[in-house]
């Protein structure tokens, strides 16, 4: 992580002061005694009526910002004196009504505190201390929103409005930290500021992650519509999306709601292969797993088959070939099995019989033409995984039993042949 790297003198200049113990404390400084101006201003302040000055406070925060640089010092101490320099200039202003200390250095010490604290967050975070990265990159906020508010302008530096660098520091501290919530709090002002580029895309999952696990609707639905928007390539977030209406199936039983998501997912995108898979193996188990079937066993058949071939068309590999064979060949054995039980021999009977025959074998030869593909891209790899050596031997004993019905004993003892090497 980049330290900010703001160059700025600490104020040192003289002033006159109106207290010799104060004077004293000034020549420290000046002296760049800091350990002995830091006693010399506790010693002051120790006494209850110093407490009341304005300038005693300006010095308090002088002496703290100044000795805060001393690398002999745990980075917690460091940090705790920026800090409590910082009280000091704002108690300083409180009391002098008409800020003299404070207009005649112009600020600087409110940016000069801004900047070191800003790289005692990013030394901490490359020491994976990110516990005190966390605290010095908020901090770092505090400061620099009380000089936007106060309206404090720099020649040579403009403070954002909304420093998304900053505030990402911060979140990305936070959750090494452990500190989610906190995390959530800085990742949402990126979201709530509707920030689009590519960096951002995974701030958007967290918190779509986060708040799904939450099972928190309420505040996930404005992230989820931000990210589809901002970054409509990222399929994570329809997995989200799914995943919620499956929940919704788990409760009711109620499939269609499931495939009219799957319809309105694809109708956006419909190249996107894994959508189209993932629809076509739950059209499959809705058919063939499971005694409940679809009302319409033959149009959710025909729509199977339509979904397939559009997964197939995007299919960089073969599963989407394989699940056709699995589905195709299950149609040619319900068709052959209707065929069978068909037993009349009136003129209607036999015609029934021999049309459900002619679709029992364009089935089979659908599945054939399949299977080939299917075997092809087996037979060109140099080795098989073991998933997949089961599933070649699966065809092959399909494809062995549909040429045994359609008599084509060639082209059956060739698939046996193969599926004994395996």
């Amino acid at each position: 992580m980049t330290k900010f790297s703001i160059v700025l003198a600490l104020c040192l200049g003289s002033f006159a002061v109106n207290a010799q113990t104060l004077d004293e404390i000034n020549k420290l400084l000046t002296a760049e005694k800091y350990a002995d101006a830091k006693a010399a201003i506790d010693k002051h302040m120790a006494d209850p009526k110093n407490t009341s000055k304005s300038d005693a406070w300006y010095y308090k925060g002088r002496v703290y910002n100044a000795y805060s640089y001393d690398k002999t010092l745990p980075a917690t101490e460091q940090f705790n004196l920026k800090m409590q320099a910082f009280e000091a200039f704002k108690k300083n202003q409180e009391l002098d009504k008409l800020d003299l200390r404070m207009k005649t250095e112009m600020y600087g010490s409110y940016l000069n505190l801004y900047a070191s604290l800003y790289d005692v967050g990013a030394s901490a975070f490359n020491a994976k201390d990110f516990e005190s990265a966390y605290n010095a990159f908020k901090a770092t906020q505090e400061v620099e929103s009380f000089i936007l508010d106060k309206k404090y302008t720099y020649t040579d530096v403009k403070l954002n409005a909304f420093d998304t660098s900053l505030i990402l520091n911060t979140a990305i501290s936070a959750m090494q930290a452990k500190k989610e919530e906190e995390a959530i709090v800085h990742y949402r002002k990126l979201t709530d500021n509707n920030v689009s580029e590519k960096q951002y895309e995974e701030v958007y999952e967290f918190l779509v992650d986060y708040y799904n696990k939450k099972q928190d609707v309420t505040s996930l639905q404005p992230i989820l519509e931000k990210a589809k928007r901002f970054y409509p390539q990222n399929d994570y977030w329809t997995d989200v999306e799914m995943e919620a209406v499956r929940a919704e199936v788990k409760k009711s039983g109620d499939k269609t709601i499931l495939f009219a998501k799957y319809e309105e997912m694809i109708a956006k995108n419909p190249a996107n292969f894994l959508m189209v898979y993932n629809y076509a193996i739950d059209q499959f188990n809705a058919l063939y797993v499971g005694d409940k079937k679809p009302a319409d066993e033959i149009a959710a058949k025909d729509k199977l088959t339509a979904t397939l071939k559009t997964a197939i068309a995007n299919d960089k590999g073969v599963d989407a070939s394989v699940l056709m064979t699995k589905h195709l060949y299950n149609v040619s054995s319900d068709l052959s099995i209707a065929a069978n039980l068909v037993k009349g021999t009136k003129p209607e009977d036999v015609k029934k019989k021999a049309d459900l025959t002619a679709k029992t074998k364009t089935a089979m030869n659908e599945f054939v033409s399949y299977g080939d593909k299917v075997a092809a891209y087996y037979d060109a790899q140099a080795s098989l995984k073991p998933v997949e050596n089961a599933k070649y031997k699966e065809l092959l004993a399909n494809m062995s039993e549909v040429y045994n019905y359609l008599k084509d004993t060639k082209k059956m003892a060739e698939v046996d042949k193969k599926r004994a090497a395996l």
